[in-house]
């Protein structure tokens, strides 16, 4: 009977290890065929992505020559338009720059005009009279100018200080230039921020930088051709240099005026004073002979230094406002001969930045949707 019971036990036992191993089994065949499906549809999926990603990326290429195509065709139809519009606003920026060269020269030379009248006071004073003769025959007058008229008007540094505000001005123009340009070819062609960019850095070839290198290499190479140096600080000292020899011809002819005038009137004066030397050496008893030269000397000096005061005032009189209005009218034309120069430097400069862009203009205009595609591929 025990037997019995034991035998049926481990009849049991076996029949739910059987059933334990069974469930085993079959849990290690699904998880076997669950991550296999996984995988498989894993890489389907990459599979199908790759190829859907290829196909798209295909897509995108052809949807950008497209629209390539299209700016491309744009362009050539409004070209004139683009044209007349960049002409515009080189006009725009020849009249603004040269509004800044009348201001900053304007600003540069008034110091000047407010020194006439010191000027003129020393030309017309015993000790400048002197001072400019002597200069005139052992040195330079334009170096009595510049301490008289440039030093204490500070001319050069101010001069200096203005034609850099130009060159920076000239510097703000080109970029408010390219900025409006960007903007306006955007507009007219209803173009985003990176088909504008791919339109003027990879078809145009420009970019603000680029106009503002060959803008100030134009300038500096315009100085130097004209004697200028190689940019404005070195202009400035050149220009004051031609300012300062062209006023002192006129102070030259001024000298040599006076001279004359001078020869004539001081005869008089010192012939009175040899006759009064002569006098004195009459009363000079036995002494004379010693007594007289002594006294034609002194009689002499005096009469000739006592008709400088004199002759100076009436000089002074007659011809001091007919002076200032020489020297003003002078500065005047130096004035604006400056700005004649300095215009012909910008607007020049200008001029050949935006023949650079008519250039870019043109090459995209006679180029072919092919070339133009050829050019900008990586």
């Amino acid at each position: 009977m025990e037997n019995s019971i034991q035998k049926n036990e481990k009849i049991k036992e076996k029949v739910d290890n059987n059933k334990l191993q069974d469930v085993q089994n079959k849990n290690k065949r699904f998880w076997k065929y669950f991550w296999g499906t996984i995988i498989v549809l894993a890489i389907a999926f990459i599979g199908l992505n790759i190829t859907a990603s290829k196909k798209l990326s295909e897509m995108s290429e052809v949807d950008k020559e497209a629209r390539l195509e299209s700016i491309f065709n744009q362009f050539k139809t409004k070209y004139p338009e683009f044209m007349k519009m960049t002409q515009n606003l080189n006009i725009q920026s020849t009249n603004e720059i040269k509004r800044q060269i009348d201001k900053s020269i304007n600003k540069a030379y008034k110091p000047l005009y407010g020194q006439i009248d010191n000027f003129s006071d020393f030309h017309y004073s015993v000790t400048g009279e002197y001072t400019e003769l002597f200069t005139a025959v052992f040195g330079k007058v334009e170096d009595i100018l510049e301490e008289q008229l440039f030093k204490p008007s500070n001319f050069n540094m101010i001069l200096s200080n203005e034609l850099t505000n130009i060159n920076s001005k000239s510097t703000q123009i080109i970029i408010e230039q390219f900025k409006t340009l960007k903007q306006d070819l955007k507009d007219k062609m209803n173009l985003n921020d990176e088909e504008i960019s791919f339109l003027l850095s990879k078809i145009l070839k420009l970019s603000q930088e680029d106009m503002l290198t060959r803008m100030q290499s134009y300038t500096n190479n315009l100085f130097k051709g004209m004697g200028l140096g190689g940019g404005v600080v070195a202009g400035s000292v050149i220009m004051t240099k031609i300012m300062t020899k062209n006023i002192s011809k006129i102070i030259v002819k001024k000298i040599a005026t006076k001279v004359a005038i001078k020869t004539g009137t001081k005869v008089a004066g010192v012939g009175a004073s040899a006759i009064a030397g002569a006098k004195a050496g009459l009363f000079c008893g036995m002494g004379a002979w010693l007594c007289s030269p002594v006294g034609a000397i002194i009689g002499g000096t005096i009469g000739w230094f006592a008709t400088d005061k004199i002759v100076v005032e009436v000089d002074e009189y007659y011809n001091k406002d007919d002076f200032k209005t020489d020297i003003k009218k002078l500065i005047d034309l130096q004035k604006q001969n400056m700005k004649t120069t300095l215009y012909t430097i910008y607007t020049d400069s200008l001029t050949k930045v935006h023949t650079n862009i008519i250039n870019s203009f043109d090459n995209m205009k006679n180029k072919s949707i092919k070339e133009i595609l050829t050019d900008n591929k990586p």
